[in-house]
């Protein structure tokens, strides 16, 4: 199996980024305002990009308060079977963000674009958490 591996490191406390990754109002600022999410483990959370035209499905299968997010997804092209984690460790100037998507069968044009995709939003994340301005929703360069 293959993953996406990312880190990056923002000039926020950890309980702003554990925030941002999990209270809808939050997630609506960096990643897409079409969305339906209940922080709480076990739920199923949905996020839609391009008028509904993308789905995708997760469930919520742990939130350790500061410190680790993750979401199994249910239903999304390219996405679906794989699970996301957030973990979240505190440096002396913010959170050190490590992200990883596993459960890819191969490195194909799919992981590709996926990968690009989240390139790109994690940008959106570190900008919404040190500016308060996130890009939500997909560029033209993803449609």
């Amino acid at each position: 199996m293959s993953s996406i591996v990312k880190e990056l490191t923002v000039a926020v406390a950890p309980k702003d980024v554990f925030s941002a990754l999990t209270q809808q109002d939050k997630l609506a600022l960096w990643w897409t305002d079409d969305l339906s999410v209940k922080p709480e483990a076990g739920s199923l959370a949905e996020f839609r990009f391009m008028q509904g035209a993308y789905i995708l499905q997760f469930e919520i299968t742990k939130l350790d308060a500061e410190k680790t997010v993750a979401w199994f997804c249910k239903q999304g092209p390219g996405f679906e079977g794989t699970s996301i984690t957030w973990q979240l460790t505190p440096t002396s100037n913010g959170t050190q963000v490590h992200f990883t998507q596993d459960g890819f069968s191969q490195i194909d044009e799919t992981y590709e674009r996926i990968r690009g995709i989240w390139e790109y939003f994690l940008v959106s994340l570190a900008s919404y958490l040190e500016t308060g301005k996130g890009t939500p929703g997909f560029p033209a360069s993803f449609s």
